[in-house]
């Protein structure tokens, strides 16, 4: 049976199309899509239209306004380096300089992240700490510290650093006080730490809370207030390192090297250093201290900048620093720049060119000298420590390591030479200085190589006081050339109730048994007699419990311990009030001098001054002391110096200097050469301008003081003291003329080109000195300083030296060579005596 098949319909053409489109019905959730769709459209086409009316409106509306406010967010304020101002010597010859080298900047904001990118941050810090070899340092923690607790943790940190007495005291104060100024305090700032003292700080760390051991690197960055700024990391880099890091500079980011700085080179040599001084960067707690602060408030310094630190570099930095130009530049969205906005510039103007009053040559000249003798009196006390230890005597006598010369010109205060030995290097603080080396600088029973004796250091002057001593008392009248006084080599000054209580002053003559015998003051000067001077010294005094007895003396023979007559001899000099005025008031002792560089003031006892700090009277053993430059007394070497040079000045003042002038002139290489040491120019121009420096209109600044300053001394009294200092060095019984035959003038006044008449005599004036300190031995003897001071020519003085060599013994032995040489390069300088001796024959090079 066949199945039956539908028929298939057919359409006519055309009318399956219409039956299709007209047949076919959508669902419901096609149609609700295709509302969806339109209005996703609509709302499209609406949100377009709303901007593009927006964008038209601003463009044509506010377009002016928006394109100022896209302008100011382009131009940036750069501030333009000065060039710090050279430092010359007399004769144009750079001492201090600058010189383009590389520095390490590090931008914090660009470092990996601190925790999101720890381990690349750390690859950072450890590449730089391995390249540039920077060490850890200690720092303190203000946060991190208990409140109350800060003098118990910082006298802890002072003995671990081997602080101890008044620089502990010292060092404890300041940390105190500069807590709370910086984000972490470094203590160790200098030299950091050695690995071994890391070691030691991090075993005892727990016992101080609120200590760190950081590497510098780390705190250098993390003591910023604001870490949008770039931190100066090192200056100076070593030109290989900085290419090594730099060609490694895409695994570093936030690190910038920079090789167009400008550093300072000090070519002057470490004889130099104590007079320069040195640069570092600035304290970030003093970049925005009112004191750094311009006229308008705008900072001087930024954080990366450098500053003087001591000597010249410090005291002149006004000067030397110049004033920052600054410029607006606009920049790009990528913070390169584009252009330089126009008339915004103010240049920087370079600082001023220092002339120092010293000849490197003779500094040289007269470093030499001083560690020779330095030298050669350690070795004579080393032969006398053995003879001692021989003798029985168990207190060793200091080894001399230090000394101190100042050559003043008393005409016009001019200092020629200021050699502080020994030296440092003052070069180090510019390039980075080991913990090694500070550590050996810095320690307890080191040399001291960072004091500068000169200025820093005061010593009793010893018997070369003796000369202002007689000086005062001649022109108040209360001695006179025709005063004489007996030496027996001692004397003893007994108690007006109780005779048997005598104590004894000696005269250095006496120690071995001697006498001076009857002196005038000519005498007491020339053969530097002690117990003439206690007379001059010593006023008459009746004690209130014996009114009719004065004060009095026996005179005394020390090595038979037996009085030498029972003649009773009344004090009756100046007196102490009198002294003390003339001292302080005309001398210039227990005062500043006034030079440019940081100085001390030395120390002038007074009645006051005992009853104030030991609740005690003064007593006529207080004036014999004084009397020969002994007790409390203390003075510097440029002191020492300088008031020499008022007696040599017949009492004109002229307040010592070593700077001659500040310019910015740039003179010419045939006037440099031409110089004098009378005379000085302007210094040649840096080899090594800073970009975008311009000199200001060429001034110049020469240095002078007052001329018409006086001692206020009768001519007359200065003369007598004169006559004496000459006795000192050309007749045979003084203290400076000979030992056992032969001159102690070999260089300056050679006695066989005298005698042929080759050469005429300089004649020197000056005085001997051997200052006790330190505690005396069971014979009552005390270890010495060696003391000199001198002028030349006498007849016209030029310039007057002060030499002291510590611990170096009599001052005739070991100061005297000093003085000597010091004379002869200054007279081979001024050409009165033939270059060779001591300078040589062909001049250092300008």
């Amino acid at each position: 049976m066949f199945s039956r098949h539908k028929r298939m319909q057919y359409d006519p053409p055309g009318e399956r199309k219409r039956k299709k489109r007209n047949d076919r019905h959508l669902r419901v959730d096609q149609i609700e899509l295709n509302r969806r769709t339109l209005l996703m459209k609509t709302g499209l086409v609406g949100v377009f239209g709303t901007m593009a009316a927006k964008l038209g409106y601003m463009q044509l509306v506010q377009g002016e306004a928006y394109r100022e406010k896209a302008q100011e967010n382009v131009i940036n304020t750069e501030f333009l380096p000065a060039a710090r101002g050279l430092i010359v010597d007399r004769r144009g010859r750079r001492l201090a300089e600058n010189r383009r080298s590389w520095e390490l900047l590090i931008h914090p904001d660009q470092l990996p992240d601190e925790k999101e990118e720890a381990e690349a941050r750390q690859h950072v810090l450890d590449t730089l700490i391995s390249a540039l070899q920077i060490e850890d340092t200690l720092v303190a923690q203000q946060a991190g510290m208990r409140k109350g607790s800060e003098n118990t943790v910082f006298s802890r940190v002072a003995t671990m650093l081997g602080y101890t007495g008044e620089d502990a005291a010292e060092r404890i104060d300041y940390w105190t006080k500069a807590l709370d100024r910086e984000i972490y305090l470094n203590l160790t700032p200098n030299g950091g730490l050695t690995q071994d003292d890391a070691a030691r700080f991090r075993a005892a760390i727990n016992e101080m809370p609120g200590i760190q051991v950081m590497n510098r690197l780390v705190w250098q960055i993390e003591n910023q207030w604001s870490k949008r700024l770039p931190v100066l990391i090192a200056s100076d880099v070593p030109r290989e390192t900085a290419l090594k890091l730099e060609a490694n500079k895409m695994y570093l980011p936030g690190v910038e090297l920079n090789d167009d700085a400008l550093v300072r080179q000090y070519n002057g040599g470490e004889v130099m250093s104590h007079v320069i001084g040195y640069v570092a960067p600035i304290d970030a707690a003093l970049v925005d201290d009112p004191r750094y602060m311009g006229e308008n408030g705008e900072r001087i310094y930024e954080q990366n900048d450098v500053i003087g630190k001591v000597g010249v570099e410090q005291a002149l930095e006004k000067d030397l620093r110049g004033q920052r130009g600054r410029r607006e530049v606009e920049v790009d969205a990528m913070g390169i720049q584009q252009r330089v906005i126009p008339k915004s510039t103010r240049d920087a103007v370079a600082g001023q060119n220092i002339w120092l009053t010293i000849d490197l040559e003779l500094q040289q000249a007269v470093g030499k000298i001083l560690e020779e003798q330095v030298a050669a009196a350690a070795e004579a006390k080393e032969t006398a420590n053995q003879k001692r230890l021989a003798d029985g005597r168990d207190l060793p006598w200091k080894i001399p390591t230090g000394g101190a010369v100042v050559a003043y010109d008393p005409r016009n205060g001019e200092i020629h030479a200021m050699v502080s030995y020994p030296y440092y290097d003052n070069q180090l603080f510019i390039s980075g200085i080991s913990s090694r080396k500070w550590n050996e600088y810095i320690e307890d029973n080191g040399p001291k190589a960072f004091l500068n004796r000169c200025v820093d250091e005061a010593y009793p002057p010893g018997s070369t006081y003796k000369v202002f001593l007689a000086a005062s008392a001649l022109d108040r009248g209360s001695l006179t050339v025709n005063n004489e006084y007996y030496c027996s080599g001692c004397i003893a000054v007994p108690s007006t109730t109780d005779y048997t209580n005598a104590p004894k002053w000696a005269c250095w003559k006496g120690w071995s048994g001697g006498e001076h015998g009857t002196l005038d003051v000519y005498g007491a000067i020339r053969e530097s007699c002690d117990v003439f001077f206690y007379n001059v010294a010593s006023e008459r005094e009746e004690p209130v419990d014996s009114p009719n007895q004065p004060v009095f003396y026996w005179d005394y023979h020390l090595l038979e311990q037996s009085i030498a007559n029972e003649t009773k001899h009344v004090f009756d000099g100046e007196g102490i009030a009198s002294i003390v005025e003339d001292m302080t008031e005309k001398f210039w002792f227990g005062k500043y001098t006034g030079i440019e560089i940081a100085e001390g003031k030395g120390f002038f006892p007074t009645p006051e001054w005992k009853i104030d700090t030991f609740s005690e009277s003064w007593t006529v053993g207080d004036s014999l002391n004084l009397s020969i430059g002994q007790g409390e007394f203390r003075a510097t070497p440029l002191q020492m110096a300088f008031n020499t040079g008022i007696i040599a000045a017949n009492g004109e003042v002229r307040t010592p200097t070593i700077v001659h002038k500040k310019t910015q002139e740039l003179p010419k290489v045939s006037q440099v050469l031409a110089a004098t040491p009378q005379s000085a120019v302007a210094t040649p121009q840096s080899a090594t301008p800073a970009p975008t420096t311009t000199a200001s209109t060429p001034t110049e600044e020469v240095v002078r003081t007052d001329p018409d300053a006086q001692l206020g001394m009768k001519a007359e009294a200065l003369e007598v003291v004169q006559e004496g200092m000459r006795q000192v060095v050309q007749s045979e019984l003084g203290t400076a003329h000979a030992s056992a035959g032969v001159t102690k003038w070999p260089k300056l006044n050679p006695t066989e080109q005298l005698e042929d008449g080759s050469i005429e005599l300089i004649n020197v004036a000056g005085k001997t000195g051997t200052a006790e300190f330190g505690l005396t031995d069971d014979i009552g003897a005390a270890d010495t300083h060696a003391w000199f001071t001198c002028y030349a020519p006498m007849e016209d003085p030029e310039i007057a030296v002060a030499v002291i060599i510590e611990a170096g013994g009599e001052g005739s032995t070991f100061a005297v060579p000093v003085a000597d040489t010091v004379l002869r390069g200054y007279f081979e300088l001024t050409g009165r005596r033939e270059r060779g001796v001591v300078l040589s024959k062909d001049p250092l090079p300008v």
